[in-house]
């Protein structure tokens, strides 16, 4: 049976949301605290997210980059670090549980609860990657946490891929259906391209100039 994605954490007392992400700003403190890799890339992400919602970026070290296959990670990859809603250490323990899906800003490839703070090995953990730092930044409309390596989307295809999604009505930063609006889109795109498949065998079938039968002479073979 496919859980619920978590749902934002609300806090008593939480602080207003500041108006503007300031990228310039998160990118010195990321550099700062010795994130150079991720402050370098952070316009990129930022660019494609919609400024008047709130969102939790995981970041990685920069060993992380050095190591991995994407020295430089596509849009696509960065989007997996990103979960569009609140998450801090608090959140983890009130909300979340041991295998909890986390949507992220990567359609239908969620982040999986591997360990919490308080649990067995005494911190958290997505997709089995360390949390090793809260509240890089916090501004209450940008949180940015640190985790020792890049979040590979194969560990959820791979170990849970009940909560691979195709169609999701409702994504937990606010309502947005943007999900169903894509998929809606891939179909249109695919009954295109079968109806001029369809078109392109029809003209085929009644263009193709049949063989001469006149050319043809038949010698039969005697014995």
């Amino acid at each position: 049976m496919q859980a619920d994605a978590v749902q934002p954490y609300r806090e008593t007392n939480q602080r207003e949301p500041s108006e503007i992400i300031n990228g310039g700003l998160v990118s010195v403190i990321l550099s700062d605290k010795g994130y150079h890799a991720m402050s370098l890339t952070l316009d990129i992400l930022l660019e494609a997210i919609n400024p008047n919602s709130t969102v939790t970026l995981f970041c990685p070290q920069d060993k992380a980059f050095f190591n991995s296959k994407y020295p430089q990670p596509p849009l696509t990859l960065l989007k997996y670090h990103a979960v569009p809603f609140k998450v801090d250490k608090a959140s983890m323990e009130v909300s979340f549980r041991h295998g909890s899906k986390v949507d992220t800003l990567l359609p239908g490839h969620p982040l999986v609860v591997t360990s919490l703070p308080a649990g067995t090995y005494g911190y958290a953990s997505l997709n089995l990657v360390k949390v090793t730092e809260w509240d890089l930044y916090n501004n209450g409309r940008l949180i940015v946490h640190g985790v020792e390596d890049l979040f590979d989307p194969a560990f959820q295809t791979l170990r849970y891929p009940e909560y691979d999604v195709v169609v999701k009505d409702v994504v937990s930063s606010g309502g947005v259906s943007w999900l169903k609006e894509a998929t809606e889109n891939w179909f249109l795109v695919l009954a295109l391209a079968a109806a001029s498949t369809c078109a392109l065998v029809l003209v085929f079938f009644f263009c193709a100039k049949p063989s001469k039968m006149d050319d043809f002479h038949y010698y039969p073979l005697y014995y």
